[in-house]
């Protein structure tokens, strides 16, 4: 019997060491919510705008308070299975049909999608 159980527990112990890696882990999907909110479109927007060209741009705002109409709040916020989680905020504030202010949070971008690698800023000023 002892051989049995020292056997077993080690056939357990074996399987449960393979369980820490990456190997078997549970899959977590990425969670996206709210407005995509993209850095491109948010540097487009511009005071004095109307409503219109605002929600042409970055679609319905995610917020609208019945208590500040002139408000409009577009959150966007993304928290992949694995890794960082990313948060967006831009708050549009209006004075009758007009963009009068623009609220921007920390919009970070990836480096692979906006930035110039330092490789080809170096060949395009040759």
């Amino acid at each position: 019997m002892s051989k049995t159980f020292i056997y077993s527990l080690l056939l357990c112990l074996t399987l449960m060491s393979g369980c820490s890696g990456k190997l078997f882990t549970i899959h977590k999907i990425d969670v996206q919510q709210g407005n995509a909110v993209e850095v491109e479109k948010v540097e487009q927007l511009a005071v004095g705008m109307t409503k219109e060209q605002v929600e042409f741009l970055l679609g319905s705002p995610m917020l609208t308070d019945i208590f500040h109409p002139e408000r409009w709040d577009y959150i966007y916020a993304l928290i992949p299975g694995y890794g960082e989680k990313e948060r967006r905020h831009v708050s549009i504030i209006f004075n009758g049909d007009k963009v009068v202010e623009i609220i921007k949070s920390d919009m970070t971008t990836t480096p692979e999608k906006n930035q110039i690698t330092p490789e080809i800023e170096a060949d395009s000023n040759n």
